[in-house]
């Protein structure tokens, strides 16, 4: 029987499983069968700390090749054109400034899951942008599959990010694997590695 957002999954549900009735929507959907919720997660707030460093590091190149020719145009012998270079510098600041401001809001957007089976994050606004987890930590994102990585966590005791993997050469201002923001992190960490019976260790990085 192939199970749907409103019926139940057919295996017994363990002590402290979340109703299907009770989850957050965007998760419902993707529930598969003899699969039960066992924590999830909507996101909140923005998580500067955990943007992509190597898109960081890409924006921080471009913005020195776009500097050395703006001040190749503003050392000239005719300073009435000077306004041309002020508007591209102000176009590129402002252009820079609303994608990383856009961006940010990717961990509001977020909502998550751990089933028996696996660990699946959610983009509420783009549902094909999701990742999981799978048993024994191998991960999938984007069509392709990674190895098993330790659990990083940053941020504090009380709320941080939960990084469950990482992918190399991804594009995204957020690369996938993190969860955002999440309540007393290292005990939700340490529910992941016992449910997904996952082998690589914990390390925290909190504050």
């Amino acid at each position: 029987m192939t199970t749907t957002p409103d019926t139940p999954p057919d295996a017994t549900p363990p002590r402290g499983a979340i109703p299907v009735e009770k989850l957050i929507p965007g998760l419902r959907g993707q529930l598969q069968k003899d699969e039960h919720v066992l924590w999830q997660s909507r996101g909140s707030g923005r998580a500067f700390s955990a943007f992509n460093r190597a898109l960081l590091l890409r924006f921080g190149l471009l913005a020195i090749g776009a500097g050395l020719l703006i001040y190749l145009m503003l050392d000239n012998r005719n300073p009435a054109y000077n306004w041309v270079a002020w508007l591209l510098v102000a176009l590129l600041v402002g252009r820079v400034a609303l994608f990383v401001w856009q961006s940010s809001a990717t961990p509001s957007r977020q909502v998550a899951m751990l089933t028996t089976h696996r660990l699946l994050s959610v983009d509420v606004l783009r549902p094909m942008t999701n990742w999981q987890v799978d048993m024994r930590g191998e991960s999938r994102a984007d069509g392709k599959h990674f190895a098993p990585q330790p659990l990083v966590i940053t941020g504090t005791k009380d709320r941080g990010h939960i990084r469950l993997n990482h992918a190399p050469q991804n594009t995204r201002a957020y690369p996938p694997f993190i969860l955002f923001n999440v309540e007393r992190p290292l005990g939700t960490a340490e529910l992941i590695k016992k449910t997904l019976r996952i082998e690589q260790p914990i390390e925290d990085r909190t504050k």
